[in-house]
């Protein structure tokens, strides 16, 4: 099964009771707005594939960064950057999908939860650039 124009394939997913009940948990808190989940397992067990696929059944866009050996924080801050924008400006449903293993510093957690809690990130965009999006929303 093909997502959404991903270019990603979900092959061999196994669908018992057990897979089922955690799909819907998940497609549960993406129906609700500013839902969020924090799903905990072993490695394979299909956190990733459930919450692709639950997001697909919903419409949601799925937005995962893309870390590298040189990823640091300025390159976190503009996925962020382009995450808020891409949902606060242009409206569209996306699930921020992030794993352990792309924790690279402690900041990236910081700047997760100041999401979690207060919807946004504090010093993230400069002066001009808010004013430039408020001008953009207001069209």
């Amino acid at each position: 099964m093909a997502l959404a124009g991903e270019g990603r394939n979900i092959t061999g997913l196994v669908v018992c009771r057990y897979v089922l009940e955690h799909l819907s948990r998940i497609s549960r808190v993406m129906r609700i707005a500013g839902g969020n989940a924090l799903l905990v397992g072993v490695g394979g067990s299909g956190r990733q594939s459930l919450t692709r696929l639950a997001a697909f059944m919903s419409g949601v866009h799925v937005f995962q960064p893309e870390i590298s050996k040189h990823y640091g924080k300025m390159e976190w801050r503009e996925d962020i950057k382009s995450l808020l924008k891409t949902t606060g400006l242009q409206g569209k449903k996306t699930a921020f999908l992030i794993t352990d293993s792309q924790i690279k510093e402690e900041s990236f957690l910081e700047d997760i939860d100041a999401l979690l809690n207060s919807g946004e990130v504090p010093n993230l965009f400069a002066a001009e650039e808010k004013a430039e999006m408020m001008e953009v929303s207001n069209c």
